[in-house]
């Protein structure tokens, strides 16, 4: 009875460890390398909606980031961007340029269309350049490549 007891405590433990994994998990921009593992890694354990509205709004934060450098008639440089985002996680990460949250839930409706075929889908507005250089995240729509298949 012990021992089921146990077994039943571990399951409870490591399933609410992993539910809350995302929550906890932050971008660590203190080099490139280190931002494409912490956005890789994040990326990974949120749902496939989170994970459309993530990137669409990091994808808003750089574009954000350029407007307002060419107001200031500087250049918005990837640097800028990783000093940005730096240690933000999801939460943050998202109302960061909208706080109200309203732009999440537009994105995450919006992965929810292209799923059933109601919507054109997203496509990254981000410079090429940035993209490669700077690893914008991709975004998979593919429920088969986010599980791992």
């Amino acid at each position: 009875m012990l021992k089921l007891a146990v077994a039943v405590l571990a399951i409870v433990i490591a399933s609410a460890a992993s539910a809350a994994g995302w929550r906890d998990l932050r971008i660590d921009a203190s080099s490139e390398s280190s931002f494409k593992e912490s956005v890789a890694t994040l990326q990974d354990k949120l749902s496939p909606s989170r994970r459309h509205a993530f990137a669409r709004t990091l994808e808003d934060i750089w574009n954000q980031g350029t407007r307002l450098a060419e107001e200031q008639q500087r250049e918005y440089t990837d640097a800028d961007y990783l000093r940005q985002v730096h240690g933000l996680g999801y939460e943050q990460v998202v109302k960061l340029t909208d706080p109200t949250g309203k732009s999440e839930g537009r994105y995450r409706a919006e992965y929810y269309a292209t799923r059933t075929g109601g919507g054109s889908g997203a496509t990254s507005r981000a410079p090429a350049s940035f993209a490669a250089d700077c690893c914008y995240p991709a975004i998979s729509d593919s429920y088969e490549n986010w599980r791992g298949r």
